[in-house]
């Protein structure tokens, strides 16, 4: 050490002592080495097929672990089969969206809806170009998808699947889903047109907007705290149970009929079907007095049914 010591003391030599670098160390090899994992990819099979026997729709997800999810949607409407298409791919758009998936590769034998929707061909119909805002406005919602185009021969089950939603009484097997639809989704009205009393709450949730009437916007700022907005849905905070769903009025009729006459009905009364609601997940204003009144009604219509 002392030989070193003459030897370099010659030159203008400074020491430092040298800090502790553990952490920085640490952190620097977590950014080289350590890459985050990225999201797995969804894939979706869709096909349409319009007949004599009716419009259907097939669509099978595909889970990034193998698991498979069918469904099968007919609808009784007109439908060319450029329009059976569009609606497979809206189908498969809203089944990814609904089981969280982020990435999605939607499969199609269609060249014509496959090309207009990447944008290499031109739609110039009304109703494609309607498709094709709806499928924009749908895809908003996921991380990054694509559409394919592949062979006949490869989307030949979810072709099957189409063909059985044509007759909705040949589909009996229970690993699939069925639906009904009586307009295309095109024809559906708009969530932007459509207004209930959930609307109000909605805009203060999400834009903190109130209406122009001081006594309607007090109320609005009261009942606020009550409700919460999960994936675009209004659920009421109940004191005991889960969240409640929010319904509008056009589907209150439906869900009474189903609870109060349907095939697992027990013909309840008021109070108690009000109660059946609640605890079925659904909640909508001033319940009590429109299922007391909806069942006054199935009882009078039924009395008179039997009286004739």
């Amino acid at each position: 050490m002392v030989k070193w010591t003459i030897e370099l003391g010659e030159y203008d030599i400074e020491y430092q002592p040298r800090a502790a670098i553990k952490a920085q160390a640490l952190t620097d090899f977590l950014i080289e080495m350590v890459q985050p994992a990225e999201e797995e990819v969804w894939r979706v099979f869709v096909d349409g097929a319009s007949n004599l026997s009716g419009c259907g729709v097939g669509v099978i997800v595909v889970a990034p672990s193998g698991e498979k999810i069918k469904l099968a949607l007919r609808i009784d409407s007109r439908v060319t089969n450029n329009e059976a298409e569009y609606e497979a791919v809206l189908l498969g758009l809203q089944a990814a969206q609904e089981v969280g998936a982020s990435r999605v590769i939607i499969y199609s034998d269609s060249q014509l809806v496959a090309q207009q929707i990447k944008g290499a061909y031109e739609a110039r119909d009304e109703k494609m170009l309607k498709y094709l805002k709806l499928i924009t406005a749908r895809a908003a919602t996921f991380t990054d998808w694509s559409i394919e185009q592949i062979p006949r021969e490869e989307n030949g089950e979810a072709d099957s699947l189409a063909k059985l939603a044509t007759s909705m009484s040949k589909v009996s097997t229970r690993e699939i889903m069925c639906f009904t639809r009586l307009v295309l989704s095109v024809d559906e009205a708009s969530p932007t047109q459509m207004t209930s009393w959930m609307t109000p709450l909605i805009e203060y949730i999400v834009q903190a907007k109130l209406p122009s009437d001081r006594a309607q916007a007090l109320k609005i700022k009261k009942q606020a705290p009550r409700f919460t907005l999960l994936n675009n849905i209004l659920y009421r905070r109940s004191y005991q149970g889960p969240l409640l769903k929010c319904v509008s009025e056009s589907e209150e009729e439906y869900i009474l009929r189903e609870i109060h006459e349907g095939c697992c009905g027990e013909h309840l009364g008021g109070m108690a079907l009000s109660r059946k609601s609640i605890l079925a997940g659904f909640w909508w204003p001033r319940m009590l007095p429109n299922l007391s009144k909806n069942v006054r009604v199935d009882i009078r219509i039924k009395n008179h049914t039997r009286d004739e």
